[in-house]
């Protein structure tokens, strides 16, 4: 069968025999798929391989010499169509610039990235494509038991100087990759805890020395539910105005005892309150929901409370429901937790019809939005 290429304004795909690669508008590998196997390739060469199973669908990262032998398989496969005469002048010069990325050059992008970011440990699924701008470092809580996404670093507000040089490094990095972005997010885990008057500042840097372009579909964050005290309906309003968009809130649990043993602040009601107060100020919500949390001591308590909360939350279209399957963290000491309290891992099929049952439940609830998975263990920028 002959290679088969699907150019672009901004990607190219080419392959044979249903393996296929895609590749950038600057010619870096982005997706290589082949039957029951993907791998995507993140902005700082990290990759990941996803493959399905009759148990389900299980990722990993790859290694330094996976990823060169992958590179060099599609490498090779571009430099035999190289060889071939006829193929049209614009395509074998996009050939012929994927064929230039080396497995070398690609490794490259790795010092580049984290000259310019720290880790960006999690983003949810629909802002995998967003432009994140790190106004701040860390999350101002961090002490979440089923989180351990910015234990590395201490929560910090960029000054003016460090907001203009971290925009200056991501226009030098992107470079025209920068227009296929689609919006922007601000990192790291509560950028709305700034105070109102600052963030306005950033926002309005931000659009002084980024593409226009990006803001088009607004600007998206995440919240936490216990410190937009801080914010009143007011200067909610003005941040909206000012292009805040998105708001994603990690609601977890409407079970206060679980919320309690996990270490997140503020009551169920309480959450429920800042949720609704950001639809009151015109934003829209995605609220992330932990599957499986606290094991089967918490099951029924788990799913009832939440979906007795989530009766009262005012969403429309737009708004979106996650349902992220819990992964037991590394780094918080929520496994000497759970084993002090005699907590009992959800198996995988139970796992899986708490999901059903919660996605069915919530979609039913709120028939305009969207209910879907959050998977932590596919996330990659």
């Amino acid at each position: 069968m002959p290679p088969i290429a699907t150019l672009r304004e901004a990607t190219l795909t080419f392959g044979a025999d249903k393996k296929y690669a895609t590749f950038d508008r600057t010619g870096r590998l982005l997706f290589y798929t082949e039957p029951g196997l993907a791998i995507r390739r993140g902005l700082d060469h990290r990759m990941v391989e996803s493959t399905e199973s009759p148990s389900g669908r299980s990722y990993r990262d790859m290694s330094e010499a996976e990823k060169k032998a992958l590179i060099e398989a599609v490498r090779g496969g571009i430099h035999l169509q190289l060889s071939v005469n006829g193929v049209a002048d614009r395509l074998h010069r996009k050939l012929e610039q994927i064929e230039a990325w080396t497995p070398e050059q690609l490794a490259l992008d790795h010092d580049k990235f984290y000259s310019l970011y720290r880790p960006i440990n999690i983003l949810p699924p629909d802002q995998y494509r967003s432009l994140v701008v790190q106004v701040a470092e860390g999350c101002s809580y961090n002490r979440c038991l089923f989180c351990d996404f910015y234990r590395d670093r201490p929560f910090h507000i960029k000054s003016d100087q460090e907001l203009s040089a971290h925009l200056e490094g991501i226009r030098a990095f992107f470079g025209e990759r920068l227009i296929d972005r689609s919006g922007v997010f601000l990192g790291d885990g509560n950028a709305l805890v700034i105070p109102t008057l600052r963030l306005l500042t950033f926002l309005q840097k931000m659009k002084q020395e980024l593409p226009p372009a990006l803001f088009q579909s607004g600007i998206a964050t995440f919240m936490d539910t216990f410190s937009l005290e801080r914010k009143s309906l007011e200067e909610l309003r003005i941040l909206r105005d000012a292009g805040m968009q998105a708001v994603y809130v990690g609601f977890e649990t409407g079970a206060d005892s679980l919320r309690e043993l996990l270490r997140k602040q503020g009551t169920a009601q309480e959450a429920l309150s800042a949720m609704t107060t950001l639809k009151q100020a015109g934003y829209q919500l995605a609220v992330i929901i932990l599957v499986g949390a606290g094991g089967r001591e918490f099951a029924d308590r788990h799913v009832n409370d939440t979906l007795s909360i989530l009766a009262k939350l005012p969403l429309q279209r737009g708004d979106l429901i996650y349902l992220s399957p819990f992964v037991e963290p590394v780094h918080t000491g929520y496994t000497e937790t759970a084993t002090s309290a005699g907590l009992e891992a959800l198996p995988e099929a139970k796992l899986n019809e708490e999901y059903e049952f919660l996605r069915q439940a919530l979609q039913s609830m709120h028939p305009e939005a969207k209910v879907t998975r959050y998977s932590i263990l596919q996330h990659l920028y």
